[in-house]
């Protein structure tokens, strides 16, 4: 019962309490002598001072009427655990905010403050700008926490954001056209975005030869928040619909900034190319990534039960595929296969 006092106390907003509040606060099978005890407690660790004026109950023993809360001790136990922590994490890391906030706002925020911590540790402050997506997943696993969860305040109160270079102007998408398939103005707008540079230009030779109307090099993050401006750089009307694939490494990072842009953008995995990759050697070396469950679950569903459990096995046993380990010409060969089948069945009205 002692707890779920100060539970009450701690939101209790006045600094004068009757002892019928403390009432109420009870479980209602609580016996006279265990609702004693509680108050007793409050009184001994001067959490409680009686109100003498206000006189007491008439049992035995009697108890005071009316009480002032000692909030600064109330608190006490908080401040301590703050300033504990305060030792602890990285120097950068100032946590002062939390004397003046709720003990809430301290529990909510804690975890990630320890997940900031373990970053700056391991790494330190980054040297160049990211994306808020790519930092908040190098962070705290989740891509949308500094936009749309509350990271910025969480990073500005501790006083890291601005060290942290969160770019706010994201860079203009890099791309190669295919200019007869924008030129015919059609309907729907089909886009292959590949993570790694080195793929791009094993594409590029070929795009003549491919549907799509672009082949964008994502440059890893850069490309979820560069995406929105694809239309005006293409020069398309910002009404224009769009498909997007997706090509990157078969590791964890590569399936987080895929998910990134499925959820913005609706983009998918590019399946052949994946199940390309899938029969290439795995390496190891990436252990320390990042794991977003969503991604992987979302990711997997595009594939077969046989494909599904090696790319669960793969990443469980801390493997990776990059998007390298598919040699130009194969990957050349995968694409125009890929590209006549397609006509080959809308040919036929398939």
């Amino acid at each position: 019962m002692y707890d779920t006092f100060i539970k009450h106390l701690k939101s209790y907003k006045s600094t004068k309490i009757s002892l019928g509040q403390f009432e109420t606060w009870a479980d209602p099978q609580t016996t006279y002598p265990q609702f004693h005890r509680a108050m007793q407690t409050l009184l001994d660790n001067q959490i409680l001072i009686p109100v003498r004026s206000s006189g007491t109950n008439a049992k035995n023993p009697p108890l005071p009427m009316a009480y002032r809360i000692q909030k600064s001790v109330l608190s006490q136990p908080i401040k301590q655990a703050i300033k504990q922590a305060q030792l602890c994490f990285h120097p950068s890391i100032r946590l002062d905010v939390y004397f003046r906030l709720a003990e809430s706002r301290w529990s909510k925020d804690l975890p990630y403050i320890q997940q900031v911590h373990d970053y700056l540790t391991q790494r330190g402050f980054p040297q160049s700008e990211a994306t808020a997506p790519e930092r908040s997943f190098h962070l705290v696993g989740d891509e949308k926490w500094i936009d749309e969860k509350g990271g910025r305040k969480l990073l500005e109160a501790i006083g890291v954001w601005e060290q942290l270079k969160v770019t706010a102007m994201p860079d203009p998408l890099m791309f190669a056209v295919h200019l007869q398939q924008v030129g015919e103005k059609q309907g729907i707008y089909r886009h292959l975005i590949v993570e790694n540079k080195t793929t791009y230009y094993a594409i590029l030779p070929i795009l003549s030869s491919l549907p799509y109307a672009t082949l964008i090099y994502g440059a890893g993050w850069k490309v979820v928040s560069g995406i929105d401006g694809l239309s005006e750089q293409l020069g398309v009307g910002r009404d224009a619909r769009h498909q997007f694939e997706y090509f990157g490494d078969l590791d964890h990072e590569g399936l987080a900034i895929w998910h990134a842009l499925s959820q913005k953008c609706g983009a998918v995995p590019a399946v052949e190319l994946y199940r390309a990759l899938l029969r290439q050697q795995a390496s190891t070396g990436k252990g320390g990534q990042r794991v977003n469950g969503n991604a992987i679950e979302q990711f997997i569903s595009f594939f077969s039960e046989e494909e599904r459990t090696q790319v669960s096995a793969l990443l469980k046993n801390k493997e990776y595929v990059p998007q390298e380990a598919i040699p130009a010409e194969a990957l050349r060969n995968r694409l125009l296969d890929s590209a006549a089948e397609r006509r080959e069945e809308k040919g036929s009205g398939a």
